[in-house]
């Protein structure tokens, strides 16, 4: 898992840029301002939108140089000199990607931040930064022995509509990026990611293990939908299966994990089918990866152990090797679990 530690943002540039496709224009930025007195601003910004748990690089079908966000950026990371120049020409080629209708005019930051480190790694980083939907807030000022107020808008340090970091590592792969991009396909295409950047994610231990973590809970279901009788041992098995996924830095076979649920030819078949039709919508599972326990947090697999026994009782089961007897009570008429301990 990466280790991210943010450095001290030292200038900016700001940049209009408008829907290309209404022909709103681009305002390009004269000079860079000194901005170490919002240091703690942008620190807070970036912490607050940025999860640093899913990277991207910047990607090219041919060579690196053809992608345009990374030929600007190289430039400014070989030369600050370089920086309001290719900062305009970032703008300009963001201008171009705004074809989009639902697309709306923004303020376009490029913030260049010196000494951060990644994973034990020396590196400077870019910030680049779209506002699209600004916060309102009131300011005072004190002018002539009398107080004014009026309202202003601005950049919150909560909330980004699109931004990314760029660190000036792993160059010849396109650097390492972690991407916000709060809009969807039908809102505006995602030109941000797609069109903008033209980044591609990485496939990290915490997205493979997130990917089986999500794969097995719901196998798990289906395979008690097809035969509810084995609700019990896939319980446990589902135990089993999270805690050996929440045991970091652990290389694990997938289909050791399916292989310790049992199942039958028949419903093997059937399960075939069923992980076709996943992979088709989620993406493909892993033979192996590595485990990283904070993929599994919160996710259903964890919640799987959970035995509901008729509609008055739920027992969960903590440990996959815990003793448990089910059965019929010809006298009673009814269902009934044994426990040991």
């Amino acid at each position: 898992m990466m280790v991210i530690k943010l450095g001290t943002p030292t200038i900016a540039t700001v940049q209009k840029v408008g829907n290309k496709l209404n022909e709103d224009g681009i305002a390009f930025a004269s000079k860079a301002d000194d901005i170490t007195s919002a240091s703690e601003f942008i620190s807070t910004l970036i912490k607050n939108t940025f999860k640093f748990d899913v990277f991207s690089r910047l990607y090219a079908i041919d060579e690196l140089n053809t992608n345009n966000v990374y030929r600007f950026v190289r430039k400014i990371f070989s030369d600050n000199a370089n920086f309001v120049s290719q900062s305009n020409n970032l703008a300009r080629h963001l201008y171009d990607q705004s074809t989009h209708p639902n697309i709306i005019n923004g303020e376009f930051y490029v913030v260049y931040i010196e000494d951060c480190c990644v994973s034990g790694q020396n590196t400077d980083a870019l910030l680049l930064l779209k506002t699209e939907i600004k916060d309102s807030f009131l300011t005072v000022t004190y002018e002539n022995g009398e107080y004014s107020i009026k309202p202003q808008f601005g950049l919150s340090s909560k909330h980004i509509d699109k931004g990314c970091l760029i660190f000036n590592i792993e160059k010849d792969n396109g650097y390492l990026l972690s991407i916000v991009e709060n809009s969807t396909i039908r809102q505006d295409g995602r030109y941000w990611t797609q069109n903008f950047l033209y980044a591609k994610e990485i496939i990290s231990d915490f997205q493979q293990t997130e990917n089986v973590a999500n794969f097995c809970a719901s196998l798990i279901q289906k395979v008690i939908e097809i035969n509810p009788s084995r609700a019990l041992d896939l319980a446990k098995a589902s135990r089993s299966i999270a805690q050996r996924l929440q045991n970091s830095e652990t290389e694990i076979n997938t289909e050791d994990l399916i292989s310790s649920l049992e199942l039958d030819e028949n419903t093997s078949s059937v399960i075939s089918l069923f992980r076709q039709d996943y992979e088709k919508k989620v993406g493909k599972i892993p033979e192996k990866f590595v485990s990283n326990q904070n993929a599994v947090k919160r996710k259903a697999i964890t919640k799987s152990n959970v035995l509901r026994v008729g509609s008055g009782f739920e027992v969960k089961i903590l440990d996959p090797s815990a003793i448990i007897e089910q059965g019929y009570d010809d006298e009673k008429g009814r269902n009934f679990l044994k426990l040991y301990f």
